[in-house]
């Protein structure tokens, strides 16, 4: 993987000792600049080289001093402009010591603001980028920190509100700078629930100068992995899609070894098996740091931990007074009163931020919420053991004090969210389900008896923010795990399963379908950690459906996304929950045995996934009837399944057969008619009946190009079968051009990386050295590879 530079630094030659200085200082700040006088290898062209680095560096700085600009001017000024306007990267121009006043520069660099890097450079050099970038002025910050260059935190800085955490940020700060050069220091802040464990390792991340910071939700292995390939996405790596999530997490992984100075948080690392994944992982980063939370004490000895306890009750109190100045109604015995609110809640920070947006919210004095903080804890006096719970029963107090203030609509969804993961949770997901959130706030009335509500989805995420219940990022909200116990625990255990139902529900219906469809995956990647929490609620609670609907779809977007190992066990059980339910004859059970033996025959295991196959099929045609599009999928499945195990002569004619039901059912302009007609087309190539395939492949090729847009990895699939056949018969250079367009689509669509694309360039090398030596004898049939 090529090396993208934060910064090019383009200059006359007769600056280069000024450059180089700003060059030094930019490393010291973890940054990684390019200037060719260090980085341009002996034997590389200087021009090629430096317009490569134009084309993924983060920013540019275009350096001005006596001497003006350098004889590149044209070349490289035109390179720098075309990335400006295409990426919208910074051009930052620097002025050196005797640099005229009005230099000759480009048009776009004249409209910009003059900037003095060299002297700025540090601490403020990288905000000056981020500015450019974003347009946003940077904030004012303590001295010698810096905003983070690339991050996905989840809360915005404190600042003055965080009281009482001086000496843990010290701590903390020393603990991850222990070790230097290219070795990443780890540390673990542990401490029970609601500690604060999460909201110091944001502000330590604000408050440092990180050149990315990057937080992932590590519950589970597989959220861990997730929240890993997450990173790759448009707005943080950029590093393009790719079908397996292993593949991702390895370019993920890949761009943390080149780019030094970051800082990775995996917080609530709160299981043996997520600190199992953890400690697999940590031994292979390089470059960076490593913040983990977690409520687990014991790690090994070569992993560095810090406890996080209470803060002291004075700062309790300058917090509570803080939060709520302005908004609380103010009695005389507010001194008193909140030292007896911060000595109630233990100096926790979760619960302090709960109990002051309370009272902000409600306009309450502190006497008038001490009085309802004690009512919620003599109704429920008998809480568990501290330990037990993993968090403190005061936080829970303070939680149930909020809740009882909510409409039902806010009250229902806060609820509902107890059955999800504590993921980002899309705010569509309510919004596009609203009758059926309109039906569980009717469960939750019959059981608390309150009015209907009319407030909308968005009023009432709204309420739940005002009251610090949950936490709004854009289009999302996250829920604290500890919310989502407590709430749990408060759920009569004759209500649990209703409840189970109607979040099952929700995420059932706003699945979207096909989930191994890539134009699917943007809502699948957030709806993924929720799917995976409600059907394993619902499989201990005994209910079957739409559970194995969902557990099914969930299967199939995992063996989209080349999950093989976690696939497996989903459609197993879906298939059981099926044949349970159902009996062993049932359409839904066909449907789990096809997407099953898709699976495996994926994993290469043909033996194992013929029989289930062919009982598929035979379900089916009982069912529908041997004239079904159903059917025809399953003829379709069942036949390249026959071709990969070369059967070509028992293949053919179910193909056939399926090409003709699909023709009959969606006439012959249809999507799915193309893919028998591809999947035919293949098979006649590869026995050698080319004048059979080649119609077919441009008919697929029309078909899908109409059906999906000239950019869809369908269409390049159809024209890399074609222009591997024109190969095979000789026609190389008509190959050539729709083997490039092949390449191209899948290098924009899927990325560099993915599987497809690789063996499309390869596909392509294999044709261009054929077109360079034309005297040799074309390839053997079925030279190169299908996709």
């Amino acid at each position: 993987m090529d090396l993208v530079y934060d910064l090019f630094l383009s200059h006359n030659s007769e600056d280069k000792p000024a450059v180089r200085e700003v060059s030094d200082k930019l490393k010291r700040r973890h940054l990684k600049p390019w200037l060719d006088v260090e980085n341009l290898q002996p034997g590389q062209r200087w021009q090629d080289e430096a317009e490569k680095v134009i084309r993924t560096c983060r920013a540019a700085a275009v350096f001005v001093g006596q001497s003006g600009m350098g004889p590149w001017e044209e070349e490289e000024m035109r390179a720098l402009l075309t990335q400006a306007v295409r990426r919208k990267i910074p051009v930052i121009p620097v002025l050196l010591p005797g640099a005229p006043k009005k230099p000759d520069l480009p048009l776009f660099l004249e409209e910009r603001t003059w900037v003095d890097l060299r002297n700025g450079i540090t601490p403020d050099g990288l905000d000056l980028i981020v500015w450019g970038i974003t347009g946003k002025k940077p904030r004012s910050k303590k001295k010698g920190s810096q905003l983070p260059f690339l991050h996905n935190l989840p809360y915005p800085p404190l600042g003055d509100l965080l009281k009482g955490r001086d000496e843990e940020l010290r701590k903390l700060a020393e603990g991850l700078e222990a070790a230097g050069g290219s070795i990443v220091q780890h540390l673990v802040l542990y401490g029970l629930g609601g500690i604060g464990k999460t909201r110091l390792a944001v502000e330590h991340t604000w408050a440092s100068g990180y050149n990315a910071a990057f937080f992932i939700q590590a519950v589970t292995p597989a959220g861990l992995r997730t929240g890993l390939a997450s990173l790759a996405r448009a707005d943080l790596l950029n590093l393009g899609e790719r079908k397996a999530e292993d593949e991702t997490v390895h370019a993920v992984l890949g761009w943390l070894k080149t780019n030094p100075g970051w800082l990775l948080i995996l917080d609530n690392v709160d299981t043996p098996e997520a600190e199992s994944e953890v400690l697999a992982l940590l031994p292979g980063l390089t470059g960076g740091r490593v913040l983990i939370t977690s409520r687990l004490q014991r790690w090994p000895l070569w992993v560095h931990t810090q406890p996080l306890g209470t803060i002291p009750l004075e700062e309790a109190r300058d917090f509570l007074l803080k939060r709520t100045n302005g908004r609380r109604r103010k009695a005389p015995d507010d001194a008193d009163r909140v030292w007896d609110l911060a000595q109630k809640l233990d100096g926790l920070p979760l619960a302090l931020e709960q109990a002051g947006a309370y009272i902000a919210r409600t306009r309450v004095s502190f006497s008038k919420y001490l009085e309802v903080w004690e009512e919620e804890r003599q109704r429920e006096p008998e809480w568990p053991d501290q330990a037990e719970m993993g968090y403190p029963a005061s936080v829970a107090t303070t939680w149930k004090a909020s809740f009882e203030r909510l409409k039902p609509t806010g009250a229902t969804l806060l609820r509902l969210c107890a059955f999800l993961a504590p993921d980002p949770i899309p705010d569509e997901m309510f919004e596009s389900e609203r009758e059926k959130v309109e039906g569980a706030c009717e469960l939750l009335r019959s059981e608390t008896g309150q009015e209907k509500s009319t407030d909308s989805t968005h009023e009432a995420l709204a309420e739940l923010e005002g009251y610090s219940l949950i936490s709004r990022q854009e289009a999302t909200f996250t829920v604290h795990r500890v919310v989502q116990e407590v709430l749990q625990s408060r759920i009569p255990a004759e209500r649990l399963r209703d409840w189970i139902e109607a979040a099952l529900e929700i995420v059932n219906g706003y699945s979207p379908m096909p989930p191994d469809d890539v134009r699917t995956w943007p809502v699948w990647n957030v709806l993924r950690p929720h799917a995976a929490r409600i059907v394993l609620l619902a499989d201990q609670m005994g209910v079957a459906d739409p559970a194995s609907r969902l557990m099914s779809q969930l299967g199939e977007y995992l063996y989209g996304r080349g999950l093989y190992t976690e696939t497996e066990p989903l459609m197993r059980r879906s298939l059981d929950i099926a044949e349970a339910t159902f009996g062993s004859k049932h359409t839904n059970v066909a449907s789990c045995l096809n997407n099953l033996a898709l699976l495996l025959q994926a994993m290469n295991r043909l033996s194992e996934a013929a029989p289930l196959m062919r009982r598929a099929l035979e379900i089916d045609e009982d069912s529908f009837g041997t004239q079904h599009p159903t059917v025809a999928i399953r003829l379709n499945n069942l036949a390249l399944l026959l071709f990969a195990k070369k059967d070509f002569s028992e293949a053919e004619p179910l193909m056939r057969r399926a090409l003709s039901i699909n023709t009959t059912s969606f006439g012959s302009e249809n999507p799915d008619v193309a893919i028998g007609i591809s999947n035919l087309a293949a098979l006649l190539h590869a026995i050698g009946r080319y004048s059979e395939a080649e119609p077919l492949m441009r008919q697929a090729l029309t078909i899908d190009e109409a059906a999906f847009g000239s950019e869809h990895p369908q269409t390049a699939r159809d024209l890399n079968n074609l222009a591997r056949l024109l190969q095979d018969t000789n026609r190389l250079l008509e190959a050539e051009p729709l083997m490039r367009r092949a390449v191209g689509i899948w290098q924009r669509s899927l990325g560099r990386d993915h599987p497809n694309t690789k063996i499309a360039e390869g596909n392509l090398a294999r044709l261009l050295a054929e077109i360079a030596n034309q005297s040799s004898p074309p390839p053997a049939p079925g030279g190169g590879d299908s996709v």
